[in-house]
């Protein structure tokens, strides 16, 4: 009896108590990071439990793990993972169960274990990602103690890998270019995005085989797309169109094979585009009415912007309309468009009605101006002008007003009315003649006008150097003899000549020098081969009764280094060109028409010409020529020295107290020659005595420096 009281009240004890109370509780939740692109969760439970039931789909990419009778005593539903293919993970308890969801970029294979109280979910495996779907798990046979299923383990689904099977490049009846890619499945979507010019198809997880891994060169097809160049990066698959000139794409898909087709476009289809693209921004709205009345739509976008709107009672009508995510302001023209209305902003009011009754009031308000200004009685006016001057002013509002008036009278501007303005250039004044509104617009015109104009200080350097070096080595033979009646003399020489013992002179004998062609003239030596201005000699004379033979060796090296440096400076307003020069004018004679000579200049000066523009940031836009020509008297023709010129034109930015280099010209002549005897100065050894080597080295550099300076306004103030 006691026995079975026992048994009864097991059994109603175990019908009483609540199954919760017998339910496993979820204490804690791992993250562990394994090889191959691998996560592992590790769910800790106060007790064993059973093997979950999953199932996992693709979009979104996620797997959804349930746990029947667990409680989640976790802090947190939400954890971020960021390893591997796992983002995160989405603990959720329901009535009776608890969830686990894995979030995944991209769907991958799992596999679940029981050990003791943990559960391990193993996110990843030998596949390389892809669609699969997990079969859910079950098992058999129950633990007699808790009523829960024993774990069995599971068999982890291997989802099959996605890859790209061709490429293929084809055009268009319109000239398009059609990639054709073909997939493995066709759930495989790429990521597309334009950057830097370039077409670039992303496809995550998806492989390429080696033999499609190239550039393709489809310049010949006449398409916009030039190269199509396929590669692989960390497992994922990446195809870069390059494309030119102005063109527009689109992607689409049949089945497994995807096509992005690149279509050329005209320019001004582009600017199109553009314009519609950024005619609108303001804040996006959705509208879908059917046959809704006008003034109702227009308060509606009224108040989504918070305007104020004021409508004409001639606004009426309905419109039907279904609008998804457009600007508010293009959502407004189309309702506008639609019904012939128009629109005018008065301050922070919105005024709306008929496009024919806005333009009728305008015109209306255009007329009435009109008369009131053609009544308005005239008033004169003196306005001093400080800094500009009076008459160019009146030259500015004149040619204003002609421009004005050769349109319609009603697109008048600034331009004077009908009165009148005189410049003084005595008290530097206008007197105007004008309306009240005119004299006030033409004041603040005049204002704006009549300032101080900037001054910039240009310094110029202009560096010439020379480097000269000439070196002479040569010989000179003379002498004279006789005999009976034979006489031997140099080149046009007179042998007429004795010295006082009655020998013929030699260039050593201290008397006379060389056989001279007659009195006063210079000595003719058999061989004139000495050097030029020689600062350095030697000679050897050999004297007989009837016989001088003379031998002069003859030496000359010259060296010089030179510099110029000119530096000419002037100041001038923004904006204004000014010139400096400093040189001579070389007179030459020429014939006239009639015959009669006449004498006229050429101008060999330095001079500097700049017109300077001041921007914004404090730089100097300069328009610069600067020239240094000097006559060459050393070349002179008839007693006219020719002009050596020199001369930089350039337009360069600078800024303020910045040097630099405008212009620059380096000349290297070399020369080297030989004199000779012929025949004998082709002798070995022999020769030498025979010829005259010369050997000159001339440099020349020419370098132009520019240095602008803004000066002070403050200082200009004060000297005026």
């Amino acid at each position: 009896m006691k026995r079975s009281f026992s048994l009864l009240g097991i059994s109603i004890l175990s019908t009483i108590v609540s199954p919760a109370l017998l339910a496993a509780t979820l204490n804690a939740m791992d993250v562990a990071s394994l090889p191959g692109d691998r996560v592992e969760l590790k769910l800790t439970f106060d007790e064993p439990v059973g093997t979950p039931r999953g199932y996992s789909i693709e979009q979104p990419a996620r797997i959804a793990l349930d746990l029947p009778g667990v409680s989640s005593k976790l802090g947190t539903k939400n954890r971020e993972l960021g390893m591997g293919n796992a983002r995160s993970v989405t603990v959720v308890e329901a009535k009776d169960r608890t969830r686990l969801i894995v979030n995944l970029s991209a769907l991958a294979p799992y596999s679940t274990r029981v050990e003791g109280n943990n559960l391990y979910v193993v996110v990843g495996g030998p596949g390389k990602g892809g669609s699969s779907v997990a079969p859910p798990q079950t098992a058999a046979v129950s633990a007699p103690a808790v009523a829960r299923p024993a774990p069995v383990a599971p068999k982890p689904y291997v989802a099959a890998s996605k890859s790209i099977r061709n490429i293929d490049f084809q055009r268009g009846e319109q000239g398009e270019g059609n990639v054709v890619i073909e997939l493995s499945d066709s759930a495989i979507a790429p990521d597309i995005q334009e950057q830097g010019g370039k077409i670039r198809m992303d496809f995550g997880k998806v492989e390429l085989p080696e033999s499609l891994r190239v550039k393709l060169e489809v310049k010949d097809f006449a398409t916009p797309v030039q190269y199509v160049s396929a590669s692989s990066e960390g497992g994922r698959s990446i195809l870069t169109i390059e494309p030119t000139g102005y063109y527009d794409y689109l992607a689409f898909q049949t089945d497994n094979k995807l096509t992005l087709s690149v279509k050329p476009l005209a320019k001004e289809d582009v600017e199109k585009q553009r314009a519609e693209r950024f005619a609108y921004n303001g804040e996006k709205l959705s509208l879908n009415f059917q046959d809704i009345d006008v003034r109702s739509v227009l308060q509606l976008i009224a108040d989504f912007t918070d305007l104020n709107l004021v409508a004409s009672d001639s606004v009426n009508g309905n419109i039907t309309l279904r609008l998804q995510n457009v600007p508010w302001d293009q959502a407004l023209d189309l309702v506008l468009k639609t019904k012939g209305l128009d629109k005018r902003k008065v301050g922070n009011v919105l005024l709306v009605a008929p496009a024919d009754e806005i333009a009728a009031r305008e015109r209306q308000e255009l007329e009435s101006s009109k008369q009131l200004q053609e009544l308005a009685p005239l008033h004169r006016q003196i306005i001093r002008i400080s800094y500009a001057k009076a008459s160019d002013i009146v030259k500015l509002f004149e040619q204003e007003n002609e421009a004005v008036t050769s349109e319609k009278a009603e697109k008048q501007s600034w331009g004077l009315g009908r009165g009148s303005m005189i410049g003084d250039d005595r008290s530097n004044s206008l007197i105007v003649y004008e309306t009240q509104e005119k004299l006030d617009e033409i004041m603040r015109i005049v204002a704006q006008l009549d300032i101080p104009v900037r001054q910039v200080m240009i310094e110029a350097r202009i560096v010439e150097a020379n480097v000269d070096y000439d070196k002479s080595l040569g010989v000179r033979w003379g002498g004279s003899f006789g005999k009976g009646n034979w006489r031997g003399f140099g080149k046009d020489g007179n042998v007429g000549i004795k010295d006082e013992d009655g020998s013929n002179c030699g260039p050593f004998a201290g008397r006379c020098t060389l056989p001279v062609t007659g009195t006063g003239s210079s000595p003719t030596p058999f061989v004139d081969l000495g050097a030029a201005n020689s600062t350095s000699g030697l000679g050897i004379g050999f004297i007989t009764n009837n016989l001088i033979l003379d031998l002069q060796l003859s030496a000359m090296e010259k060296s010089g280094n030179g510099e110029i440096v000119s530096q000419p400076k002037v100041v001038t307003s923004d904006k204004q060109t000014a010139k400096i020069l400093k040189g001579a004018e070389i007179p030459y004679r020429e014939a006239s028409s009639s015959g009669a000579a006449t004498v006229s200049f050429k101008e060999a000066a330095l001079s500097l010409e700049v017109t300077p523009q001041i921007t914004p940031d404090n730089r100097v836009i300069m328009e610069v020529k600067v020239t240094k020509d000097a006559p060459d008297f050393a070349n002179a023709l008839d007693g006219t020295p020719p002009i050596n010129k020199n001369e930089v034109n350039a337009n360069v930015l600078v800024s303020d107290g910045e040097t630099i280099v405008i212009g620059g010209v380096f000349t290297n002549q070399q020369t080297s020659s030989v004199e000779k005897v012929p025949f004998l100065g082709d002798l070995p050894f022999v020769g030498r005595i025979f010829k005259r080597d010369i050997v000159q080295d001339k440099k020349n550099e020419l370098l132009v420096f520019l240095t602008p300076r803004i000066m002070n306004n403050q200082a200009i103030a004060v000297g005026r």
